[in-house]
Order: structure tokens, then C-alpha cells, then sequence
């Protein structure tokens, strides 16, 4: 599978965010970092304009403190996502 491309408009400034969130699955609730390569400022937008997996790197299983370098999510298996923190 080609990764996804991302097509910029002539005078459109590419902006990638970086994002702290919080996820509450069926079975657990994870903390880690998500970096999106789009430039909307919601994370709604974002997710909406995603592939069907959700990529974190430094995540962290809230309840054991176990923690992960990576992790990937599917977003059908997402049932709340809070952005803890917010970068540029």
C-alpha cells in the first residue's frame, strides 16, 4: 500500500500539528503523541480526512503506566478523544 500524499494548492502553506491526546477504547485508555500532516487547526478535521488508523508514538496505557514507543488504533474502536495539549 503507497503511503497517502498529501497535495498542496499553489500559495497554500503546508502545516503539520502536533497533538497530545487522550484515548477511551472498550477495554482501556491510551495518552501518547499524534502528529498530523494536515494543516486544519480541529482534530475532528483531521480524523475526518485520515485513513482508518490512528498512529501514536509515546503512548501510554493510563491504568497499568504501561507504556509503548508506537501504537496504532483503529478508529472504529475509538469511543472518546480528547487533545490534552496542542502544538504548531
Amino acid at each position: 500500500m503507497k503511503p497517502k500524499i498529501v497535495e498542496e494548492s499553489p500559495g497554500s502553506q503546508s502545516q503539520s500539528r502536533k497533538y497530545l491526546v487522550r484515548i477511551r477504547t472498550a477495554t482501556a485508555e491510551y495518552e501518547g503523541l499524534f502528529f498530523s500532516p494536515y494543516p486544519e487547526k480541529r482534530l475532528s478535521e483531521v480524523l475526518t480526512r485520515m485513513d482508518q488508523f490512528l498512529n501514536l508514538k509515546e503512548a501510554k496505557d493510563i491504568a497499568s503506566g504501561e507504556t509503548f514507543p508506537f501504537m496504532v488504533i483503529s478508529k472504529n474502536s475509538i469511543e472518546t478523544i480528547k487533545v490534552v495539549k496542542e502544538w504548531d
